[in-house]
């Protein structure tokens, strides 16, 4: 199926996203036929690594010097970087420093041609550039501008700058993210928002769509990233409200059914478990030694008795399996019903049969980055294919298209912006 036949196809998006939530939510547009364009300022870090990386240098961060393949960052490391080529895929990158004449004014001849712009910079960003969402859609009416602040666009808290970790403590996502009987911070940061964000976005820009097709118009959509995460746990927040309750910080234990993830034999494997109803309990039951244990209530023990000795039941289990390999425990509780999967590594995510087997793994080529594979689509439909172009755009790999083609701008104009500087197929910060 070609890109003409997909959902979005015929819709241009501008991209002025960073770091993942944005970026998150423009490649689920790209992967429903839109021409995403992601612009760029050479003199910014837009992706999020500086072209003064060496490899000595990043070696110094720990753990980010394994985003490079080879850890190697090359001589563009804003091109290897696997924290931006992740979101990056059926995405155009045009060089524009909005911070000129040259450039703002390349970007409004770009917004006139455009349906939708995305961006989740922080509050104030665009106005200081003289593009706030007014004046974009003076320029286009029909444009779709899409708004990201993390706590809305006004009010008390919406000047409040951070990162996602940041806004998941303030509405309270954080407090209940840690270990079982640990404080709420045991467990490491918590990115939900970065997470949650993407799909989110992408549904608001196809409803938005939608009603420009009913209104002729296009307008702002506020999408206040904080406020959609608090939807995703409500009954947190109900909870709270009405019985004057908060959550415990259950780990990996859940408030109704019987839930672990537990060690097996091996350094740092993990195997995890749930009993969801009676069904699966019954089947716990037949687990050769393990349902035999003294500490599990009967086979035909209840929702509130399973609930009530939930800790002695996960101690019994993850007693039998310490000293058994991933691979058997797995088996044995499959086969007698019991949902249970291995906490599996990134190693073992390349070698997992069932992935290969749905072809989830995508392999493309990139002359900055070689060959590697990539995680594929996070849905599929039956009714359409979705669109898997190349994985990275390189850093102002399509300039001339976007300011010969799209912009309709002359030779001159163009080769006159690349001879001063102002556009450029390399980053320079």
């Amino acid at each position: 199926m070609s890109t003409a036949d997909l959902p979005l196809s015929g819709i241009r998006v501008i991209d002025l996203t960073v770091v993942w939530s944005g970026p998150g939510a423009t490649a689920l547009l790209g992967d429903l036929g839109a021409e995403v364009i992601r612009v760029e300022g050479n003199d910014r870090l837009s992706r999020q690594v500086s072209s003064k990386v060496t490899k000595a240098s990043f070696e110094k961060t720990g753990y980010h010097g394994g985003t490079y393949p080879e850890k190697d960052p090359g001589e563009r490391p804003y091109d290897r970087s696997a924290l931006f080529n992740w979101h990056a895929r059926n995405k155009l990158s045009a060089s524009m420093n909005l911070d000129t004449p040259e450039g703002h004014r390349a970007f409004l001849d770009l917004v006139r041609v455009s349906d939708v712009l995305v961006e989740n910079n922080s509050n104030g960003v665009l106005e200081k550039l003289g593009i706030g969402h007014e004046r974009l859609l003076e320029v286009n009416p029909r444009l779709v501008v899409v708004r990201m602040p993390p706590l809305g666009m006004t009010g008390r808290m919406s000047d409040y700058l951070g990162y996602g970790p940041n806004f998941n403590s303030l509405v309270g996502i954080a407090a209940m993210d840690g270990y079982e009987g640990e404080d709420p911070d045991s467990a490491g940061e918590n990115y939900h928002m970065d997470e949650a964000a993407p799909a989110g976005v992408g549904f608001a820009v196809l409803a938005a769509l939608w009603d420009r097709e009913e209104t002729g118009g296009g307008g702002l959509v506020e999408f206040a990233q904080a406020e959609n995460v608090m939807a995703e746990v409500g009954e947190l927040f109900l909870d709270h409200q009405l019985n004057h309750r908060d959550p415990p910080v259950l780990g990996n234990a859940d408030p109704w059914v019987v839930q672990d993830v537990v060690p097996v034999a091996g350094e740092d494997r993990w195997v995890a478990v749930t009993v969801r109803d009676d069904r699966d309990w019954r089947g716990l039951h037949t687990v050769p030694d393990l349902g035999s244990d003294p500490r599990l209530p009967g086979p035909d023990a209840g929702d509130d008795v399973r609930r009530s000795r939930s800790a002695e039941i996960c101690a019994a289990l993850a007693e039998w399996c310490a000293d058994q390999e991933a691979e058997d425990v797995v088996e044995a509780l499959q086969r007698a019903g019991v949902p249970a999967a291995e906490v599996v590594s990134e190693p073992q995510l390349l070698d997992d049969e069932h992935l290969a087997a749905r072809g989830w793994w995508r392999e493309r080529s990139h002359p900055a980055i070689g060959t590697h594979r990539y995680p594929g689509h996070p849905w599929r439909s039956d009714d359409l294919d979705l669109a898997f172009g190349r994985p990275v755009p390189g850093f102002g790999e399509d300039n001339e298209h976007v300011y010969l083609t799209v912009l309709g701008w002359s030779r001159e104009e163009y080769d006159d912006l690349v001879a001063r500087g102002l556009v450029t197929d390399h980053q320079l910060a």
